[in-house]
């Protein structure tokens, strides 16, 4: 069974359903479970922000920061009360890329993402972020609708 299983986590519905998921297949086998989180880069007229006002995206990198980081702790103490031990991850950048290095360096048994409902024409036609790390892992993946 699984002994090693790393959840795609954020502030989203489907995360949190997968994190629910991955939570129980974690308590059920006794597994460790990492939490993965992946701060996205600001978008490029941030540096026009930056010109004007450098300390803006330092701030507001601070508050994203805080945000996951309390969101983390969160499903942490949920995760202690079921019994299940929880590692907290947190990577910048491109959040598929990111996510891959992570699952890479941690080895997980599975990784357990959270699929939209709902992604629009542009996203069924690219394959969404989902579709990219389930071509890319070299681990099993558990999609959770």
């Amino acid at each position: 069974m699984f002994k090693k299983i790393a959840v795609a986590f954020d502030e989203s519905p489907e995360a949190g359903r997968a994190f629910h998921s991955a939570l129980n297949l974690a308590k059920f086998s006794s597994a460790e479970l990492h939490l993965i989180t992946v701060l996205e880069s600001f978008p490029a007229y941030m540096s026009y922000v930056a010109a004007l006002a450098p300390e803006v995206p330092v701030l507001l990198k601070h508050e994203k920061r805080n945000f996951y980081t309390d969101l983390q702790g969160k499903a942490r103490a949920e995760a202690d009360r079921a019994g299940v031990s929880v590692i907290q991850e947190i990577a910048e950048g491109d959040v598929a890329a990111e996510l891959l290095r992570v699952i890479e360096a941690i080895k997980p048994d599975l990784l357990v993402v959270g699929l939209c409902h709902n992604q629009g024409a542009a996203g069924r036609l690219m394959g969404g972020t989902a579709h990219y790390i389930a071509v890319h892992a070299k681990c099993n993946l558990l999609g959770v609708h």
